[in-house]
């Protein structure tokens, strides 16, 4: 697996968020030591007083990216600089999530390793969200489609490849929405939907159906190679990438959703294990107490 010799580093930080100044600072000044500049998104800045770059342009001049704030932090940062195909050391500042494991004094023991290429680098597949009329969105948790208005019930028809050909029809949704989710996504609102878990690095994704009003209407694991295709055939709805990014879907509008044939890239310790993670996590393998 190609490492990138590390010149620059590119920060992006939970936005509306002054206190993490100084675990930026902390960040630069360790970088510093090897000689390493660390530049921060321009929008992250001004919680700082910083002069920052322009996220494109900080991404195009990064070797490296830190995403410092938690889950949803990753999230964006991975949206926008996927295609340029850059590592991003995620830390976290606040509650523990699933994707970000290290806090900032991790990360700072960490930095030598970075800097001498001893990490593991864990690529994740992102869903590729294709419009009729709006650019191309993309998600490394979930899309989630429901009706207009949230408390009404949805219908919701998936096709493999194409909308339009009945033979291709693959499901009828009746309920409160249907999650559309990667391996990544896996342990986040598909989990608490009752869907599987699957290991972050398959080449899969998982439809679940949210509240389904029958007992048959179960989630279903798809291969990378399976495209799907999404509509709400009788009334507008609305599309949700990774809890971020809300869009409108017009009656009968189909959208298109298939794995996205570059992955991102993580940066984790060489010992990161993904089952310890659960049994963190969800209690794995604790004993059960007694009253």
């Amino acid at each position: 697996m190609d490492k990138p010799t590390i010149r620059r580093v590119g920060v992006f930080v939970r936005p509306n968020s002054p206190h993490l100044k100084s675990q930026y600072l902390a960040l630069k000044k360790r970088f510093g030591d090897f000689n390493i500049e660390v530049n921060i998104d321009s929008d992250s800045g001004k919680s700082f007083d910083e002069v920052g770059i322009d996220s494109d342009e900080l991404i195009d001049i990064s070797d490296i990216l830190i995403s410092l704030g938690g889950d949803g932090t990753l999230l964006s940062t991975a949206r926008k600089s996927f295609k340029n195909k850059k590592p991003i050391f995620p830390i976290y500042a606040g509650h523990l999530g699933f994707l970000v494991v290290q806090n900032i004094d991790m990360a700072l023991n960490f930095v030598e390793n970075i800097v001498t290429g001893h990490y593991q680098l864990e690529k994740r597949k992102l869903l590729k969200i294709e419009f009729q009329e709006r650019e191309e969105q993309y998600a490394l948790n979930e899309v989630l489609i429901t009706h207009k208005q949230r408390m009404k019930m949805s219908f919701i028809q998936v096709y493999r490849d194409r909308c339009s050909k009945k033979e291709n029809l693959l499901n009828n949704y009746y309920g409160d929405g249907l999650i559309i989710s990667t391996p990544t996504g896996s342990t986040a609102y598909n989990l608490s939907s009752g869907g599987p878990i699957l290991y972050p690095e398959m080449a899969s994704y998982i439809l679940t159906p949210m509240a389904p009003h029958s007992l048959t209407q179960r989630p279903i694991v798809l291969p990378s190679k399976v495209k799907i295709c999404a509509t709400l055939p009788d009334t507008p709805g609305l599309i949700s990438i990774d809890g971020q990014n809300i869009y409108r879907l017009e009656k009968g509008e189909p959208v298109k959703i298939s794995i996205h044939h570059k992955p991102i890239e993580i940066i984790r310790g060489e010992v990161y294990n993904f089952f310890d993670s659960l049994r963190e996590k969800l209690k794995w393998g604790g004993e059960i107490e007694d009253e």
